[in-house]
């Protein structure tokens, strides 16, 4: 903690002693204050707590609704792809005891990819969908797919009816994972103007029509055979 803080407290003074004057700053100085800010990100999502990890992602989220992040930010990705797997893909171990698993941290990450979007983003997710297994961050990963909407040869939407088929044959299912991925599917189509012929996209309409006929609530099933109705459009 006392390391981050230090890194801090450097990079703060530094972008002082760049920025001495008030006014607008010049594309030089609003690129070096954007390298800074990333600096101090990337130490904080290094840092060895749950706490700074969110902090860091407090900070891009920040940077995200100020406008202040290009669609795909190379960096940021790398940070933000980092923080998805805290606890899945990065484990850290004490006395065989895993002490990094944070779903909240992963599921924070996992909306910024969907929000930062890009090729790079949509890879991520699908790697998420594959490797997690908690609900709150699936939902999240499957929903940022459909926000981001690329779906070459139907990739983010294999991705997606795997989570759906995984779910629905759970005894306890998730309405929240069903729902996202119902959203999701109906983004991909529109953005799309519907689905690649290759593969087939049966398997598409299959995984609906698992929600629609599993253990889920009744206004959930509904929402599905709405969605098929819907796609017909596309």
């Amino acid at each position: 903690m006392k390391r981050v803080i230090f890194v801090i407290l450097i990079l703060t003074a530094a972008s002082f002693s760049v920025f001495p004057q008030s006014g607008e700053k010049t594309v030089e100085e609003k690129y070096l204050s954007t390298s800074i800010e990333i600096a101090i990100i990337t130490e904080l999502a290094a840092a060895d707590t749950r706490e700074q990890k969110l902090v860091a992602l407090d900070t891009i989220e920040k940077m995200v609704n100020d406008g202040k992040v290009k669609e795909g930010d190379i960096q940021l990705h790398s940070v933000l792809t980092s923080l998805s797997g805290e606890g899945t893909s990065t484990v850290v171990r004490e006395s065989n005891r895993k002490t990094n698993y944070y779903p909240e941290v992963r599921r924070r990450a996992a909306k910024l990819l969907g929000e930062i979007g890009g090729e790079n983003s949509k890879n991520s997710l699908i790697d998420i969908a594959m490797k997690d297994v908690e609900p709150m961050v699936l939902s999240q990963a499957v929903y940022g797919l459909g926000v981001i909407g690329l779906n070459d040869n139907n990739e983010a939407l294999l991705a997606i009816s795997s989570v759906i088929d995984a779910d629905s044959k759970k005894y306890v299912v998730d309405d929240n994972l069903a729902v996202a991925s119902l959203l999701a599917i109906e983004k991909i189509a529109k953005k799309n103007g519907g689905f690649a012929d290759e593969p087939d996209p049966k398997f598409i309409y299959k995984s609906i029509i698992a929600i629609q006929q599993g253990n889920y609530s009744t206004n959930v099933k509904k929402w599905a055979s709405l969605l098929i109705e819907r796609l017909r459009q596309y």
